[in-house]
């Protein structure tokens, strides 16, 4: 972020007053304005990578000029909340894909690195995030663990270390905390929220489906947002109640449309509304875009364009207290601009990052930085060498007969998910899946401290018939995750995720079909973009190869271990009841 010293200061007013020769002049264009919701014609002029003059600009002498011949003039785009690590790409990789599609700020949760390196994973992080020619500003995970006593994590952030990170300028707020959290253990994580607000800074929600009182008691302990709702009727009470809110589009959380359609003519002021990703990965940006995508989409269901940029601008900025220098094509603010062809399309032709040019008519000409990467943290996976095939099963009390148990039911592009009740057989001591009804293992192993920690269960929804699937990332704990038909094919998973130090793979008949290595803490890739973006098509065919339906399986399988959305998570610690925060059992009875 710019620091706006006394000798900048007096060179910016002496740009701004015409006295000096400045760096660049858009001319002819049709300005966005997102402060007065008007367009109105007129250029940009910059200098030091700020805006000194908006409007009427023929007087300014520049050593650039870039004739726009009557395209829109947009303020660049943001995220309201996101987390790098599920694009499995570091930074300066990111920007390949995100500034094309003019996404050029990013709050960024860093909950997945913390949870495996602590404190030095999120300083790591800074220095890659430093290196991209985009902008990251860090929400620094309040939770790390998510669910205490209840999973196996690498990190840890307390009090002091919370209290430390947030004297980073670069971090912006305390990241999403569960109400789950709070409510569990209210002393320890007010004290959070006291240490943030002594330090300016805002608090970021995590509230799925809390209302009435309970959302009363998150709120007035001084949260201010929320990235979870799934319906208009939830986004209201919370708009009502207080509460900003991120609507969110991923990879897997749909929820813009259902959300924008229900409350477009129950509401008159979008100003506390604006747009995230939460979680999307690489190929799915390559393919539909990022927060352009969730712009585009807002306008096809009828919102005025300038109202759905907004959304993707000035109300972030305004949110995080950052709009004196970010989220409008104001002067006085950071110059990242965009030319647009045609509005209602956001057809992106040109892209300007802190005054210099980007991206022009298909051409990426962003500048980055080379991080060394220590070794420590590309040796993260350790597990332990006494596992057993076998281990991966529930071992039961008799050995043949029947079992009623509880089975995670995914809900296709959300991350809640059900509970279903089923019968399964019992050979030779374990119970079994039926793949007939899709109900297959699901199991979480300890890959932080080497241990025998395995948490154990079933779900359905994948539609795998054949094989497994497995990864190193699976939120929050970021543990290796499995499912499969079968437990030899979910070993092998194991084996190989061992081998390759952190990936996502797919396993049949003992062999590996496809795999994508995930060095960096198991999680992000040192590979470029473009080759990340072919690796997960492949992974993803080679899934749907084996019988899953699911539009992006490892993304669900990422999600289907979180602790902190209802109705189950599962760590290596075993079946979690998300709205209780406990351990249950997946074994509800049984029978000869």
């Amino acid at each position: 972020m710019f620091e706006l010293d006394f000798y900048l200061t007096r060179e910016l007013m002496e740009a701004a007053a015409g006295k000096i020769t400045i760096d660049t002049v858009i001319k002819n264009g049709n300005i966005v304005d997102v402060i007065s919701k008007d367009i109105y014609p007129g250029g940009i002029a910059i200098h030091r990578g700020f805006i000194v003059g908006v409007g009427e600009i023929s007087e300014y002498r520049s050593r650039e000029t870039f004739d726009v011949k009557g395209q829109y003039l947009v303020p660049g785009f943001m995220d309201a909340h996101m987390h790098v690590e599920p694009t499995l790409l570091i930074p300066r990789e990111l920007a390949k894909l995100l500034i094309p599609h003019g996404v050029l700020t990013l709050f960024a949760d860093t909950m997945e690195i913390a949870n495996v390196f602590g404190v030095k994973g999120i300083e790591l992080f800074l220095k890659l995030a430093d290196a991209a020619p985009i902008r990251i500003l860090v929400e620094l995970p309040s939770r790390v663990p998510t669910a205490e006593g209840l999973e196996t994590t690498g990190g840890k952030l307390g009090l002091d270390e919370t209290k430390q990170l947030l004297e980073y300028p670069e971090v912006v707020s305390l990241g999403e905390l569960n109400f789950q959290n709070l409510f569990t253990n209210p002393d320890f994580f007010v004290k959070k929220i006291i240490a943030t607000r002594e330090a300016k800074k805002i608090v970021n929600g995590h509230a799925p489906q809390l209302t009435g009182k309970k959302l009363n008691t998150y709120i007035v302990a001084g949260i201010n947002d929320d990235h979870e709702s799934i319906s208009g009727e939830e986004v209201i009470e919370k708009l009502r109640k207080g509460l900003k809110i991120f609507v969110r589009e991923g990879s897997t959380e749909r929820n813009l449309e259902d959300i924008l359609t229900q409350i477009k003519d129950k509401i008159n002021d979008f100003r506390n509304i604006m747009f995230c990703t939460d979680d999307k990965m690489a190929n799915d940006i390559e393919k539909e875009g990022h927060i352009d995508y969730n712009v585009r989409k807002t306008i096809e269901l009828g919102y005025d364009p300038i109202v759905a940029i907004q959304m993707a601008t000035i109300n972030m900025a305004t949110n995080f207290r950052l709009d004196d220098l970010l989220g409008s094509l104001s002067v006085g603010r950071i110059a990242d601009v965009l030319v647009i062809d045609k509005l209602e399309k956001v057809n992106i032709s040109t892209v300007f990052y802190e005054g210099n040019l980007v991206f022009k008519d298909g051409v990426y000409m962003a500048k980055d930085k080379h991080v060394e990467i220590p070794q420590w943290a590309l040796n993260s996976v350790h597990v332990n060498k006494n596992i057993t095939p076998e281990d991966l099963l529930i071992k039961t009390h008799i050995q043949k007969g029947k079992a009623k148990v509880r089975v995670i039911k995914l809900i296709p592009r959300q991350i809640v998910n059900e509970e279903l009740i089923h019968e399964l057989p019992i050979e030779d001591g374990f119970i079994q899946p039926d793949i007939s009804r899709d109900i297959i293992h699901i199991a979480v192993v300890d890959r932080h401290k080497a241990t025998k920690s395995i948490g154990k269960a079933f779900v359905n929804g994948f539609g795998l018939k054949h094989g497994a699937i497995g990864g190193t990332f699976a939120h929050d704990h970021h543990n290796i995750i499995l499912v499969g038909s079968n437990y030899r094919d979910m070993y092998k998973a194991i084996k190989v995720l061992e081998e390759i130090k952190g990936g996502l793979v797919v396993v049949a008949d003992d062999k590996v079909v496809e795999c994508l290595q995930l060095r960096l803490a198991g999680l992000l890739s040192l590979d470029r973009a473009e080759e990340v973006s072919q690796k997960l098509e492949k992974l993803n065919d080679a899934a749907r190869s084996l019988g899953s339906t699911l539009e992006a399986p490892f993304m669900q399988l990422q999600f289907v271990s979180l602790p902190s959305v209802p109705k189950f998570g599962i760590t290596d610690k075993g079946l979690i009841d998300s709205l209780e925060y406990k351990i249950i059992s997946p074994v509800i009875e049984v029978k000869d």
